[in-house]
């Protein structure tokens, strides 16, 4: 009895042993295919997507640090440093981030803006199921014919911008507040679940391009993308069920793509341009504002002073919650913009709902 227990307790042992050098031999593997150097995009959001398209592949990095806003940055040495040493680079485009018009126009061979899809909150993007389809026609036909499979991709992706039809503009309450700073053209294109879906299928065609023999990786790594924002964005689409008609002010007026998505009742923002303080006029009138609409929440931001909400909130009945759309507060290792727009909503509906 005691040489079986023994001897049992010798099997484990190895058989541990053997699985943990097996895993770091996979592991091992996993980063020998690894490319060096890095890409680099603007802002977190943009990492995060790009970081799940090309899991195994190369490492993606931000450009800004946390906390800081893409409206208004001065660019240390060593970020242009980066800048340089990037194989390439993803920004939104000069809507968003104006201050890197200037440094990336010296690298326009390998820098992407994506402000060619920055399409008017008025128009109808194709539904996530239908671009889900695309995408596993795509992995499917890849299996095969590889170079096949990428052009059709690419046709599916024109058809898809050909087919867009115009409809009416969701219009949550008659009085509207600095409603339209973009006129149709919110720059904050990655909170928008079928936008985050394209930014991810730009960003697969290009790493593709520099880097072919990890074509059939970066399908697979679009599809488990696709997946998980289709999820997460399901889960979010029952969340905000009950939650359509209840009020709310924003700091600043970068939601439009996710309001009209999940069609929630955005009434006004404190301001147009998040570095500036409101000034009393405008103040006065978003407390006259929440004193006639009654929105149930006012939200602020991490980047930003909260001095103008706590001014303008004084002695009213308002919850005050905070919104981040940078995803400051994102550490997921996988599925990382699933995770960031999966926080982002209960950000909303914690405030809306409570």
């Amino acid at each position: 009895m005691i040489f079986s227990d023994k001897l049992h307790k010798l099997l484990f042992s190895l058989a541990l042993a053997t699985s943990i050098t097996f895993s770091q031999s996979l592991l091992a593997a996993d980063s020998a295919n690894k490319e060096s150097g890095f890409i680099l995009t603007s802002i977190k959001p943009l990492q995060l997507i790009a970081a799940d398209i090309t899991e195994g592949i190369i490492e993606a990095v931000s450009l800004l640090p946390p906390g800081a806003s893409p409206h208004q940055y001065s660019l240390r040495p060593s970020e242009v440093k980066r800048i340089h040493n990037a194989s390439s680079i993803f920004w939104v485009g000069p809507e968003l981030e104006l201050f890197l018009s200037k440094p990336f126009s010296a690298y326009a061979n390998k820098s992407h803006a994506l402000s060619a899809l920055i399409k008017s909150v008025t128009k109808k993007q194709p539904g996530i199921d239908q671009l889900l389809e695309i995408a596993g026609r795509a992995h499917s036909e890849q299996n095969h014919h590889q170079d096949e499979a990428h052009n059709h991709s690419e046709e599916d992706h024109q058809n898809e911008e050909d087919n867009h039809t115009e409809e009416e503009q969701h219009q949550p309450h008659a009085i509207q507040l600095h409603q339209h700073q973009y006129q149709g053209r919110d720059p904050h294109i990655w909170l928008s679940p079928e936008q985050a879906l394209k930014i991810a299928a730009t960003i697969r065609d290009v790493v593709a391009a520099q880097y072919p023999t990890h074509k059939q990786r970066l399908t697979s790594n679009y599809l488990d993308f696709a997946q998980s924002v289709e999820t997460a964005d399901r889960t979010l689409k029952q969340q905000f069920g009950s939650l359509k008609g209840v009020g709310f002010l924003v700091f600043h007026d970068a939601y439009s793509r996710f309001v009209e998505h999940y069609q929630l009742n955005q009434i006004g923002a404190l301001t147009l341009n998040p570095s500036k303080r409101p000034g009393a006029k405008h103040l006065a009138e978003i407390r006259q504002l929440i004193n006639d609409s009654q929105p149930s929440c006012i939200f602020s931001e991490p980047q930003f002073s909260g001095v103008a909400i706590q001014s303008v909130v004084r002695n009213l009945n308002i919850k005050i919650g905070q919104l981040d759309p940078l995803g400051i507060g994102t550490k997921a290792e996988k599925n990382r913009y699933a995770s960031f727009l999966s926080s982002f909503g209960r950000q909303f509906s914690d405030c809306l709902g409570s």
